[in-house]
């Protein structure tokens, strides 16, 4: 429980710091304030509705019963916003190949993708969105011995945190912090394991809202 709660509170740090620094790249677009003249040189005004897809990389650790695990992944999102005033509300969808793995002397244990359908809500500052999210998540784990392998699929939620800048009127910079927890599911490689795999992510990524 510390390790967790002490794992957490380091992503959540890293997550506010590079917030700052999404932020002040936002501040260098159209619309930022001019320290030279004193005044907001004007720009257009940043709508965050409609539907976008983008890219994302992720560094992945968590554990599987026991054992600590560990791994880098690539993937892709996509979704739909909806603004009302500052509110800004939407539905996302993701998939991502992940290297999460547990490596032991006669053991392996990889989970090979990650995916979930989640509902999102932020505040808006202008080109500056903080978020939470939060739905359900998937993934697959196989387990190797030196007997045998097995295969299964893990149900489960997903919870987080981000925040999203705009870098142009239609390209977006993000940085997010999901935690993941699974299902328990039997697995035969022979003989009956029972696992359930806990994940947290710390992903960055860009998105192109049409």
């Amino acid at each position: 429980m510390r390790t967790h709660l002490r794992s957490t509170l380091i992503c959540i740090a890293l997550v506010h710091g590079a917030l700052y620094s999404v932020k002040a790249i936002a501040a260098d677009f159209p619309g930022a304030r001019n320290s030279n003249s004193g005044y907001s040189v004007p720009g257009p005004p940043v709508n965050w509705q409609g539907f976008y897809v983008g890219l994302n990389t992720h560094y992945g650790w968590g554990k599987a019963n026991a054992a600590s695990l560990s791994g880098f992944g690539i993937g892709g999102h996509a979704g739909y916003n909806f603004q009302s005033g500052p509110g800004v509300f939407g539905v996302e969808g993701d998939v991502g190949y992940t290297g999460i793995d547990y490596r032991g002397f006669a053991d392996t244990f990889r989970q090979k993708w990650l995916a979930s359908g989640r509902l999102r809500a932020g505040y808006a500052f202008d080109r500056f969105l903080p978020y939470i999210t939060g739905g359900f998540a998937f993934t697959d784990g196989t387990l190797k011995t030196a007997t045998g392998r097995d295969d299964q699929g893990h149900f489960g939620y997903v919870v987080g945190i981000g925040a999203e800048a705009m870098l142009t009127q239609n390209v977006s910079a993000r940085v997010e912090f999901l935690h993941y927890g699974f299902d328990r599911e039997t697995y035969n490689a022979p003989g009956a394991r029972r696992i359930s795999p806990q994940n947290n992510l710390l992903r960055f990524g860009l998105s192109y809202k049409f």
